[in-house]
């Protein structure tokens, strides 16, 4: 028996559908990002919310990180942790025929599916003016990294796209021509 017609889900990362979890002071939205929810949601796709690991690991109160600050044996065994179930999860939708898209979040440290937030020289006291700005990298976040591993280790279907977003950038130029051309290739409804 099949669970849905079109049978196709987005893997979002967890502050697209909670700004709460944001680095103070860089949520752009109240809640949810809701215009591309919405815009996933009328396509007909199915959606799971991965956790927050900085939330989790490091609670509200954090500053904001580089990707080699989370690049630490600590966080990637962390991460595999929280990501068990959604692997779990993710295994049993694609064995019943579901395909997947995974939408991170630009510059993220641990969310990033390409481009992340480097910064080697950042440690210690968070005293940015001592150190060079921050550049990005062609490089996912940590967290993503740990989960794409654990995709190809228990040998499951690859997504059909990886995307990211910029939720900032959905506030003032709306949700890029890129992700909206993808989720309306890939819809379940035709």
């Amino acid at each position: 028996m099949k669970s849905s017609p079109g049978k196709r889900i987005v893997v979002l990362a967890h502050c697209l559908l909670n700004q709460n979890t944001v680095v103070k002071p860089l949520a752009s939205h109240v809640g949810v990002v809701s215009s591309l929810i919405q815009f996933i949601i009328e396509r007909g796709y199915g959606v799971i919310q991965l956790p927050c690991p900085e939330t989790i690991y490091l609670g509200l109160k954090r500053w904001w990180m580089s990707r080699e600050q989370y690049d630490t044996a600590s966080y990637r065994e962390f991460s595999r942790r929280i990501l068990e179930p959604y692997i779990k999860l993710l295994e049993e939708l694609v064995k019943d025929g579901c395909e997947y898209i995974i939408i991170g979040i630009e510059g993220s440290p641990s969310c990033a599916v390409k481009v992340t937030t480097s910064n080697p020289c950042w440690f210690g006291e968070p005293h940015i003016d001592k150190c060079p700005p921050s550049g990005k990298i062609n490089s996912p976040g940590v967290f993503i990294e740990v989960f794409l591993e654990m995709i190809r280790e228990k040998g499951l279907r690859e997504p059909l796209e990886l995307l990211e977003v910029d939720h900032k950038d959905i506030v003032t130029k709306g949700i890029s021509e890129e992700v909206r051309r993808i989720l309306e290739k890939y819809s379940p409804i035709k």
